[in-house]
């Protein structure tokens, strides 16, 4: 359904939130960060747990493990999020919350502020330059910051970020959107060419602390880790040992 929501109205609620904490400065703190994501199901494998899922719940348990930010997939039809999970999680902890979700309008964007994220997604090659720029260019006029995913460097080599006025961060996704597979050499692979003017986070295929030791060691500021600890036994210590701690 197409949304007709007055955006001038969106973007003046958006103005009246209250200030949230930086994506982008967490990520930027020294050590590999951890952006904890609230799962509830995939397309693949299914329920993440068999108890009922509360997100705020487990949000207080990836705060409590030391999460630098903490991921809330809003998708319904493939992973079974809401917004009402994105607005539990922001009104229950104080790390940054980042909206995963498949965003695509500046509406998207604003849902994302009002349900209390510090940053969303946009998928670099879920659309086109001129979009994905616009999107960019319309999330600092909110007050919301961005995770670019990439899977390649080449979608996103002519976008100049600095000029856009670009705040948040770029994620390399080492799953394929359309296979569902990941290539766990994928982020490595790439790190270099994403420099170093802004956090660079991967994303996928983190099983376990020697995937993220592996990652750190090769340049990333920060890991984004959804079933690794959706179904571990004890998601706090995981998320310790994740970080390293």
């Amino acid at each position: 359904m197409d949304d007709q929501r007055p955006l001038d109205q969106l973007r003046a609620a958006c103005d009246a939130m209250p200030t949230v904490a930086s994506f982008s400065a967490a990520l930027g703190v020294a050590g590999l960060g951890v952006i904890a994501e609230v799962k509830r199901r995939s397309p693949v494998r299914g329920a993440m747990v068999e108890a009922e899922v509360i997100p705020a719940d487990i949000a207080r348990e990836y705060e409590q493990g030391g999460a630098t930010a903490i991921s809330v997939l809003t998708d319904t039809p493939h992973f079974g999020g809401s917004l009402d999970d994105l607005v539990s999680v922001g009104a229950t902890v104080d790390v940054p919350v980042l909206r995963k979700d498949f965003l695509l309008s500046e509406r998207d964007l604003c849902d994302a502020r009002l349900g209390g994220a510090s940053a969303a997604l946009l998928i670099a090659s879920a659309m086109s330059r001129e979009a994905l720029e616009h999107l960019i260019v319309f999330s600092t006029t909110i007050g919301l910051e961005v995770l670019l995913e990439v899977h390649d460097p080449q979608e996103i080599v002519d976008v100049d970020l600095s000029g856009l006025g670009f705040r948040g961060a770029i994620g390399i996704n080492q799953r394929d959107l359309v296979t569902f597979e990941v290539d766990p050499t994928r982020a490595l692979a790439y790190r270099k060419e994403f420099g170093d003017e802004f956090p660079v986070v991967a994303e996928s295929g983190v099983q376990g602390p020697e995937d993220a030791w592996a990652l750190a060691a090769g340049g990333y500021d920060a890991i984004l880790v959804g079933e690794t600890l959706m179904r571990a036994k004890d998601r706090v210590a995981m998320l310790r040992a994740l970080r390293g701690g």
